[in-house]
């Protein structure tokens, strides 16, 4: 009874914070062009009605990922991300800076993300840890995921930071189903952490009961570069 009470709560809180974060990841060479179009694109009115965050992260030691940067809109509900997207295509102004951009950028892939579970508002933290991964038992794995983060926070002090398990709920690609992310206020910090998770007893243990419904396929850090 206890198990499914604590599932029932961990789902329940995962439609109470219900959020969407569009994610436009890309190549540049010219990242300092980037930040100038996108600059000018948030200073115009279409973007300060935005209902969401507007933001621009650097991928670091990326992995198998092409891309260097990702700009994010990251939206509270439905209503706001449907209103942003609508008005993307009816602005003239949107389309133009849309343009000036492509014109510095190679796009790798875009996708809506959603969490299933997470704790505490990302949108103060610098430096994010992702692991992209394939998840068979999503169920499962949520309970498990749910149970050892929140250990880990407590004893590694993250308790104020954001950490949680997301999916792309549209722009899914084969590489993967779910991502894991754990937020940090600084890149030193972050790395501590994740070295420290690595090597503590929670993590094998927790590695042991989940080895059979997730495989990780990715890791890597994601800087925030600017908050428009």
């Amino acid at each position: 009874m206890k198990k499914i009470i604590l599932l029932f709560t961990i789902f329940f809180s995962s439609f109470s914070f219900s959020q969407y974060c569009a994610f436009f990841d890309f190549k540049t060479d010219e990242p300092e062009m980037v930040v100038s179009a996108l600059k000018g694109m948030m200073e115009t009115e279409w973007a300060k009605n935005i209902n969401g965050t507007k933001s621009l992260f650097a991928y670091q030691f990326n992995g198998n990922t092409e891309a260097t940067h990702s700009v994010q809109f990251c939206f509270p509900d439905e209503a706001s991300f449907a209103n942003w997207s609508l008005s993307w295509f009816a602005s003239p102004v949107a389309q133009v800076f849309g343009e000036k951009l492509n014109k510095y950028i190679t796009p790798v892939k875009t996708a809506l993300n959603t969490p299933a579970w997470f704790k505490n508002d990302w949108t103060p933290d610098q430096v994010f840890m992702i692991w992209e991964m394939e998840v068979s038992d999503p169920g499962k794995y949520v309970k498990e995921f749910a149970s050892f983060s929140q250990e880990m926070a407590v004893t590694q002090g993250y308790e104020e930071n954001s950490y949680g398990l997301g999916y792309p709920i549209s722009g899914k690609n084969d590489s993967f189903s779910h991502f894991v992310w754990v937020g940090a206020p600084d890149l030193e910090s972050a790395l501590k952490r994740t070295k420290d998770m690595y090597n503590s007893p929670e993590f094998a243990e927790y590695s042991k009961k989940v080895s059979g419904v997730r495989k990780v396929v990715n890791s890597y850090m994601m800087v925030r570069l600017a908050d428009f």
